[in-house]
C-alpha cells in the first residue's frame, strides 16, 4: 500500500511540473495571438483615418468645385473667376478645357498643353462623367469632366485662349453634357458647352500628409505591438520562473527542516548502532564467526552517515562565506589528501597565487572533493587521474579527467541531479552539491567523455577582481 502511495505521489509531482513547459508554450502562443488582434485593430484604426482623410478631402472638392462653378457665373473668364477668389486662387492650381482634338481651349495656372487620355486610364466615372485622380507627387488630386461629343461636333471649332488669365472662348449651341441649361453666366455654358475635357487641379496638402503619417505608423504599429506582445509574455515567462524559483525556495526549506530533524533522529540510532557493532567485535574476537556480516553493518551505517551529512550539505547556504581563494593550491592540497599525490598538471598549472576566484574555501574544496573521488572510483587507473587549469579573459577553467568506464551519453544531462547515481554505494548527491555551490559562485560546471575513454569534469569560475 505504501508503494502504491508512493507511486501515486510520484505521478501527481509529474503532473504538477509537466504544466510548465506548456504554459510557457501557451504564453507564446497567446502572445502572437494577441498580437495578431491588436494588429488588427491597429490596421482597422489606421484604415479609418485614411478614409476620414479621404471623406475630408472629397468634402473640401465638392465645396472647391461648387465654389468655382458658383464663381463662374459672374465672370466671363475662368481665369477672373479663380484670380478673385482667395480659396480657390490657395486651392486651385490647374484649370484647362480641352477640345475634341485634346487641344487647349482655356487654361488657368499649371496644366499640359495637349490632354493626354492615359491619365483617366481604367478609372471608373463617378456622377457627371467626373475622374478622380490622386496625385501624390505633387500633393494634389486632378478631376477630369469628360463631356463625350463626336468628332464633327458643332463646336469643334471653338477659339483657343492664351496666357495664365487667358480670357474665354465663346461658343453657341445647346447646354453642356451634364445637364446645366444655366445660361446667366457666359463663361459657364461656353466652356462646358464646347470643351471636351475639363482637368481642375486642387492641392491637397493636409490629405497627403495624412497618407504619409499614417503610411508610417502602419509598419510601426505592427512591430511595437509584436515588442510590446513579447514583452509581456517575457514578464510572463519571468513571472513564472519566479513563482518556480519560490516554490523550489520553499521546497527546500521544507526538505532542509525535515533533512535536519531526520539527521538529528537518525544520528543518534547510527551512534547506537555503532558502539554496539564495536562491543560484539571485541566480544566475539578477532576469529569469531559473523565478523564480516558485523563489518558490512558498519559499512551501512558509514553510508547512511554520509547520506546525511551531504544532504544537510546539500541544503546549506550555497554562497557560504566568499574569499579569494587560489584554485590551483586548493587542487593540489585536495588531491594530495585523497591521492596521496598532486594529480595538477604542473606544466599547465600556472605560479601559485595567479588563479584567484572569489568562493567560500570550505565549498570549493567540497566541489573538487566530490570530483577527484568520482574520478578514483571510475573504474581505472588511479594514476591516470588528473587537473589541468587555464585562463580565458577574466574566466578560470579547471578540467579533471580520469581513464575510467566514463558516463553513458543518456546520462550526461542528468549526472547533477540530486540523488541520481550508476553506484550501488553511492549517495548521487556530490556532483548535484558541487553544482549549486558553483553556480552560487557565479560559474558552472559540466560533463563530457574523453575520446579513448575516461569521463571530464569541466569546472568555470570568475577570476576575482
Amino acid at each position: 500500500m505504501k508503494r502504491v502511495n508512493r507511486r501515486a505521489r510520484a505521478a501527481e509531482s509529474v503532473q504538477l511540473a509537466s504544466p510548465r513547459p506548456r504554459r510557457k508554450g501557451a504564453s507564446l502562443f497567446a502572445a502572437l495571438i494577441g498580437w495578431a488582434l491588436l494588429s488588427a485593430l491597429a490596421v482597422f484604426i489606421i484604415w479609418g483615418l485614411r478614409d476620414r482623410a479621404r471623406l475630408i478631402r472629397d468634402n473640401e472638392n465638392e465645396r472647391i468645385l461648387n465654389t468655382l462653378f458658383t464663381s463662374l457665373r459672374d465672370y466671363d473668364d475662368f481665369g477672373s473667376a479663380i484670380a478673385e477668389n482667395e480659396t480657390l486662387r490657395q486651392r486651385i492650381t490647374g484649370f484647362a478645357v480641352y477640345d475634341n482634338g485634346r487641344a487647349l481651349v482655356q487654361r488657368w495656372g499649371t496644366v499640359p498643353s495637349v490632354f493626354d487620355p492615359s491619365l483617366i486610364g481604367n478609372r471608373t466615372a463617378r456622377r457627371f462623367n467626373r475622374y478622380t485622380i490622386p496625385d501624390r507627387r505633387s500633393g494634389s488630386v486632378t478631376f477630369v469632366i469628360h463631356n463625350d461629343r463626336p468628332p464633327d461636333s458643332e463646336h469643334s471649332g471653338q477659339q483657343k485662349s492664351a496666357g495664365r488669365h487667358g480670357s474665354s472662348a465663346r461658343y453657341t449651341g445647346g447646354p453642356a453634357a451634364f445637364g446645366n441649361n444655366d445660361r446667366r453666366g457666359a463663361a459657364w455654358f461656353n466652356a462646358f458647352s464646347g470643351g471636351n475635357y475639363v482637368y481642375i487641379n486642387v492641392a491637397h496638402p493636409a490629405y497627403w500628409r495624412s497618407v504619409t503619417v499614417t503610411g508610417i505608423l502602419y509598419p510601426l504599429s505592427i512591430l511595437g505591438l509584436l515588442v510590446l506582445a513579447l514583452a509581456v509574455r517575457g514578464l510572463y515567462v519571468r513571472n513564472l520562473e519566479y513563482r518556480e524559483r519560490i516554490e523550489a525556495q520553499q521546497n527546500l526549506v521544507v526538505l532542509g527542516t525535515a533533512a535536519s530533524t531526520l539527521a538529528h533522529e537518525i544520528k543518534n540510532p547510527l551512534h547506537s548502532i555503532k558502539l554496539q557493532t564495536g562491543i560484539l567485535r571485541k566480544t566475539l574476537g578477532a576469529e569469531a564467526p559473523g565478523l564480516e556480516e558485523v563489518g558490512r553493518i558498519d559499512e551501512e551505517i558509514n553510508r547512511l552517515a554520509a547520506l546525511t551529512y551531504r544532504v544537510n550539505d546539500y541544503l546549506r547556504d550555497a554562497k557560504g562565506n566568499p574569499e579569494t581563494i587560489d584554485i590551483a593550491r586548493i587542487i593540489r592540497e585536495t588531491s594530495l589528501r585523497l591521492c596521496g599525490r598532486s594529480i595538477l598538471d604542473e606544466d599547465s598549472a600556472f605560479p601559485e597565487g595567479s588563479l584567484k576566484a572569489f568562493m567560500d574555501s570550505d565549498r570549493a574544496r567540497s566541489v573538487f572533493e566530490n570530483i577527484i573521488t568520482n574520478a578514483m572510483e571510475s573504474g581505472g587507473p588511479v594514476e591516470e587521474c588528473g587537473a589541468a587549469l587555464e585562463r580565458d579573459g577574466d574566466r578560470i577553467t579547471a578540467r579533471i579527467f580520469d581513464r575510467g568506464r566514463g558516463i553513458a551519453e543518456a546520462n550526461l544531462a542528468r549526472v547533477f541531479d540530486p540523488f541520481f547515481t550508476t553506484k550501488s554505494s553511492g549517495t548521487g548527491i556530490g556532483l548535484a552539491i558541487s553544482r549549486r555551490f558553483l553556480e552560487a559562485a557565479g560559474g558552472g560546471i559540466s560533463a563530457e567523455n574523453r575520446p579513448g575513454g575516461g569521463a571530464l569534469i569541466k569546472v568555470v569560475l570568475p577570476c576575482a577582481s
